[in-house]
Parts: structure tokens; sequence; C-alpha cells
């Protein structure tokens, strides 16, 4: 039998091991991440978590098929785990083809995720091809680029998202127009769909009007959630919200980042 001492041991080399794979992903690098999330397997295969974790930086690197094995095994310890199930729909098909490596794809900085009054706003993409779904993140970085009378929503890779529900992409085409400038970056991936963080980083002098005018009081949904600090997990759990009226949301009084994983 272990003594006290040597579980309290065992419990702080599990929880370091975790800490450093999770800063590993905030950083982006998950050819180290990979690395770091065997070992930790290695020693501690009952670990759902580094199951996860390592199933997330192999689909960062767009090695599917060995991704699809790291979920599974993580759905295998834990058949309630919605973490491995969603990852594991998302992956379906796909783990035949694999895709180009995302070392080079860029994660935006944190403070785009802290709200500013009249200057963020969150919407849903209309349109968006679901084989693109598997490739995007939380915590991607997106580009907005106008089109005729609409918004559309592109990767770095260049490839087209979707595009902004009307209302609001006529208005922030007029203000783009007029000189603002704007930063974007995937708030939450679904099993159909994809919400977008949209931020007012430059107002021109010459523009009056607000961005994300406030769609009114309760059920506004704040965007800095532990979910863009966990590497997306609980992504799912931001679509199980209720929305309001209309397909893209204002954002209310500027929040702390959370600092907790």
């Amino acid at each position: 039998m272990n003594s006290p001492t040597e579980g309290e041991d065992t419990a702080r080399l599990k929880r370091q091991g975790a800490d450093q794979a999770i800063q590993l992903a905030l950083e982006s690098k998950w050819e180290e991440a990979v690395a770091l999330n065997r070992t930790i397997v290695q020693t501690f295969p009952t670990d759902v978590d580094a199951w996860n974790r390592l199933g997330k930086a192999l689909l960062e690197l767009g090695r599917y098929r060995e991704a699809h094995e790291a979920y599974g095994k993580s759905l295998e310890l834990d058949p309630v785990n919605s973490i491995a199930r969603r990852n594991l729909d998302r992956l379906a098909g796909l783990q035949d083809a694999e895709a180009p490596r995302r070392e080079a794809v860029a994660k935006v900085a944190q403070d785009l995720f802290i709200e500013e009054v009249g200057k963020s706003g969150v919407t849903v993409l209309r349109n968006t091809p679901r084989e693109l779904l598997a490739t995007l993140t939380a915590g991607d970085a997106v580009y907005l680029k106008p089109e005729d009378d609409e918004i559309r929503i592109e990767s770095v890779q260049g490839d087209v998202l979707g595009s902004i529900e009307p209302k609001l992409g006529l208005r922030l085409l007029r203000l783009i127009q007029g000189g603002n400038q704007y930063a974007a970056a995937v708030k939450s991936v679904g099993d159909s769909e994809v919400e977008v963080i949209i931020k007012e980083t430059y107002r021109d002098p010459s523009q009056t009007r607000l961005s994300f005018p406030a769609a009114g009081g309760e059920g506004v949904r704040p965007y800095i959630k532990e979910s863009l600090l966990r590497l997306g997990e609980e992504e799912e759990e931001e679509l199980e919200e209720d929305l309001e009226s209309e397909d893209w949301e204002a954002e209310p009084e500027a929040v702390e980042t959370p600092t907790g994983f």
C-alpha cells in the first residue's frame, strides 16, 4: 500500500504535468504538447484529461487518425465524456485524410476576449462548410473580408468559414468603409456551427455609431469563459445557453480574464 506521502507526490506530479501541458497548448506548442501528454498517459494511463489534451494537440497538428485514437481511449475510460464524444463526432470521416499541419495557425491575444461596451460582440456564422468544422478550435484568429453587401469570415489559410448575419454584417460593412478596423477569433465550434468574437480595434474619428449597440439587459452572454483558456473543451456548454432574439450579441462591461483552468 502506498503511503500518504507517496500518494501526495503522485498527485503533485500529475498536477504539474497537467499545468505544463496546458501552458504548452496556450502557447500553441503542439508538438511539445503531444510529447508531454504521451508521457503523462504512459505514467497515468487512466488520466482522461490527459487523453483529451493529447487528442486536442493531435487535432491541432492535423493528425486526425491519432487524434481519433486518443479521444477514443478517453471515451473508453469515461463513456459519458462529452468532450471526447463531441470531438469524435467532428473527426468522423476525417481520420483517413490528414490535414495540413497547423503549427502556423495564429492564436489571438487574450485581450481580444475582454469585453468593452459597444466594441465587441458574438455572432453565429452562416453557411459554414461542415468539412471545415473539425479544423477549427476556440481562439483561432480569423479575418473579416467585406464582399459586395456582406462580410465573410476567412481562416488564416484563406478558407471561407461563413458569413456574418445580414443585419450585423451591413452595419460593420458601413463602419469598415468609414475607416473602422476589427479583429476576430473563433469563440466556439459546435457540431454544425461556429461562433465568432468580433472586436473593434480602431474607431475612425468620423464614426460616431457604436459597432455593437447593446441588445439590452438580461440574457446577454459574456464570452470570457474558461472554455477559451481550457483549450475549447467546454465549447458545447456555450451552445446550450439561450441565444438573444437576434443572431449576434453585444457584450457587457469589461471583466477580468479568469486565471484558473
